[in-house]
């Protein structure tokens, strides 16, 4: 890797560019205090201001941001100063926190300038780290997991931050002098929120449109050959027991222990497109699921938890999130039931090829499910930040005629007068389920004014019986649906010390009817009352309207099921959500009204405990009682997550559920250790207990268990 000359000037000059990264020829050392001479030689960034709660004001504590290029990689240098530095909130240390909670700092780097991709760095007080990629003004790709490091030091004059980014983790055109960044401050205990760039309330740091152009970036290295991760993992699995009340156990499968090895593999085909290689992949470190009751006759979605998958998925978005999508990675190494399956390849690629962004994923699954499975995604550049694009998809079983998918869709974004934010988007898919089978279509339309005094949305949706893509999650086919929400949120006129912005949801609906006519279901709401306090507390109030049209009986609960028929009910909820920065955060949900044919009353609580610097632990618990007229009962979920983090690269997990639907308690304990940058050693404990039976259970004796280790080392060549 070659090394950056010092001072260097870039090879072409670049209009607009408003900052000019100070080149040095040595690596820093990072240790949170600036003791390197080049910090005070590098220009400052300080014009910060306020996007909440005063819009354009001037920051109220002094931010500043130093920018270095060294010849590894990109170092920022923060100093956040601060005049009531003893109450500097700083309570999360573990990795992937999202630290809404405490004092932080967040960047966004478009490494191609193009304002449609960017990553996310965010670190707090104490060095915890998060990161992400862009998805679009909204939303971001949050399960993205870049290589960078981050060291802090607090003093009586604020906390202070070396970030440090290599080269290699970033994106960028070769023999380009200029990136897009912005960077932003939050204050939990003032709730504010301070940001160099796009600092107007309907921006933010992903409105990429408004992003800062960073120069002197000439001559930077190009991308190494190759990254690996090869990994080796151990599982020690209990013996497998299920509990009859009148008997003994009967052990359905001895302990077990087992090895196993893989590699990913990351390498790039262009500076700008990646090819990632994945090799008998292992993903014991996974999130694993919530366990939910479901009180619909609709399947649930449960998001996508494993690394390959997650990395650079918004590429593969299509169609409407959580219920009409055609590509859902999750049917590929799962089974019907859940259980993984055996992937012993897989490759994706992705990136951007001139005004294109493109993105290939396939992998192949072994064993009673051997397939083959593939997804092609092309979009191509228009306006400022849209674009048209296509995608397909195609699996195939041994021995099997595939099912392929395949659509166009496009996202037009607009700044109208004032600065607000109009969107046009929408799709036409079709899928196959074999070679000469029927056809089914999916076609959508939205519009959408996402802005701080109004967010109003229409869509409408159709969606043919026959579309059922192989790779994809449709909630519900032979439908057409119209849905729209319109949310004023006003500010008060005068600026309050205690409300920062009134929320009146005046019509949210959508209404669902079969393609051959008549009406399925139905949601109508109205929220006369919503507040959100100064504090960050959220306050609110909702009527809501249901209807429900089953053709077929369908199970509720156990021993409750719901007859084909149409029903009507209305519900009344109130909400209260406590504030991030609270030490003890409660939110809770309380319902009551009709519930089909019958009536319920539900209750949501959570609280979150936090105990700086190290500990955090939420309890959750869902209730619903249910009265109809053939059955009653309650439904029951539970939750208890504590996080123990020793320091950023030193974390600790232990997630306990429980619900009283699939009568089953599961515990997840996990320990991850950064033994360096991009290197983790995982500790992960996994056990399951059946509740309910008629004798008390030993909790000394799990029905299974199994505790994994697993080490990853990185390495670049």
């Amino acid at each position: 890797m070659s090394a950056l000359p010092a001072l260097a000037q870039p090879a072409v000059h670049v209009n607009n560019v408003e900052h000019r990264v100070y080149r040095t020829s040595r690596n820093i050392s990072l240790d949170g205090r600036f003791t390197e001479p080049e910090w005070a030689q590098a220009d400052s960034i300080t014009d910060f201001r306020q996007r909440d709660p005063v819009e354009g004001a001037p920051g109220t504590e002094r931010t500043v941001v130093r920018l270095l290029a060294t010849p590894t990689g990109l170092a920022i240098g923060w100093s956040c100063y601060d005049k009531d530095a003893a109450h500097i909130v700083r309570s999360q240390v573990r990795r992937d926190a999202e630290l809404r909670s405490d004092d932080y700092v967040s960047m966004g780097i478009d490494g191609l300038h193009d304002k449609r991709s960017a990553f996310y760095f965010r670190a707090n007080a104490n060095g915890a780290m998060w990161d992400g990629e862009h998805v679009d003004i909204e939303t971001g790709n949050e399960s993205w997991d870049g290589v960078w490091d981050v060291r802090t030091s607090v003093t009586n004059e604020g906390y202070f931050l070396e970030i440090f980014i290599p080269w290699a983790t970033l994106r960028y055109a070769e023999g380009d002098s200029v990136m897009g960044m912005n960077f932003r401050r939050f204050m939990p205990r003032k709730n504010e929120e301070v940001l160099w760039h796009a600092w107007r309330r309907p921006e933010g740091l992903r409105f990429l449109e408004k992003e800062g152009l960073v120069g002197n970036l000439d001559g930077l290295p190009r991308r190494p050959r190759i990254e690996a991760r090869p990994y080796l993992s151990t599982e020690s699995r209990l013996a497998e027991r299920r509990y009859f009340a009148a008997r003994g156990d009967t052990v359905l499968a001895r302990p077990s222990n087992d090895a196993n090895i893989g590699l990913d593999i990351k390498a790039p085909i262009t500076n700008t497109i990646t090819a990632d290689i994945t090799i008998n992949p292992d993903f014991a470190q996974a999130e694993v699921d919530r366990q939910i009751v479901n009180l619909t006759r609709f399947p649930l979605f449960f998001p996508e938890q494993r690394p390959f998958f997650t990395e650079g998925s918004a590429i593969f978005d299509f169609g409407r999130p959580r219920d009409s999508q055609m590509f859902y990675s999750r049917r590929i190494g799962l089974g019907a039931n859940g259980t993984p399956v055996t992937i012993p390849f897989g490759l994706r690629m992705q990136g951007r090829a001139g005004s294109r962004q493109v993105g290939f994923l396939a992998a192949h699954t072994s064993g009673d499910e051997s397939t083959t499975n593939a997804v092609l995604r092309v979009k191509q550049d228009v306006l400022g930040r849209g674009y048209v694009g296509a995608m397909g998809t195609f699996a195939g079983e041994t021995g099997r005629p595939g099912s392929a998918a395949g659509g166009v869709d496009f996202f037009l974004p607009y700044v109208v007068q004032g600065g607000q934010n109009l969107v046009f988007l929408g799709n036409a898919a079709f899928s196959r389920d074999s070679v000469g089978g029927e056809t089914g279509g999916h076609y959508r339309v939205m519009v959408d004014y996402p802005n701080d005094n109004a967010d109003i949305t229409l869509r409408f949706d159709h969606i043919d019986e026959a579309y059922d893509p192989a790779l994809g999650f449709v909630q519900q086919r032979g439908i057409n649906r119209i849905a729209g929400s319109t949310q004023i949120t006003p500010r008060p006129h005068k600026r309050s010390r205690l409300i920062r912005r009134y929320e009146f949801n005046v019509a949210n609906y959508e209404v669902v009817w079969g393609s051959t006519g008549g009406l399925d279901n139905a949601s109508f709401s109205v929220k006369p009352f919503g507040l959100q306090l100064q504090n960050g507390d959220r306050l609110e109030a909702t009527v809501r309207r249901r209807f429900d049209a089953p053709e077929n009986a369908f199970a509720l609960f156990t021993n409750a099921t719901v007859a084909p028929g149409q029903y009507w009910w209305t519900r009344s909820e109130v909400q209260y959500q406590g504030a991030e920065a609270r030490r003890v955060k409660v939110s809770l949900t309380a319902s009551r009204g009709d519930f089909y044919n019958g009536e319920s009353s539900d209750l949501t609580a959570s609280v979150r405990l936090r105990r700086a610097p190290h500990m955090l632990l939420t309890a959750d618990i869902q209730l619903s009682d249910v009265r109809l007229p053939q059955a009653r009962f309650t439904a029951n979920t539970a939750r208890l997550r504590g996080d123990y983090a020793f320091n950023p690269r030193l974390n600790t997990t232990l997630f306990a559920q429980w619900d009283n639907q699939s009568q089953r308690a599961s515990t997840n304990a996990r320990m991850r250790w950064t033994v360096k940058p991009g290197s983790d050693l995982y500790v992960v404990w996994n056990s399951a207990w059946p509740t309910g039976l008629e004798r008390s259970i030993p909790w000394a004796r799990p029905s299974r268990g199994g505790l994994v280790t697993k080490y990853v080392y990185f390495f670049r060549a």
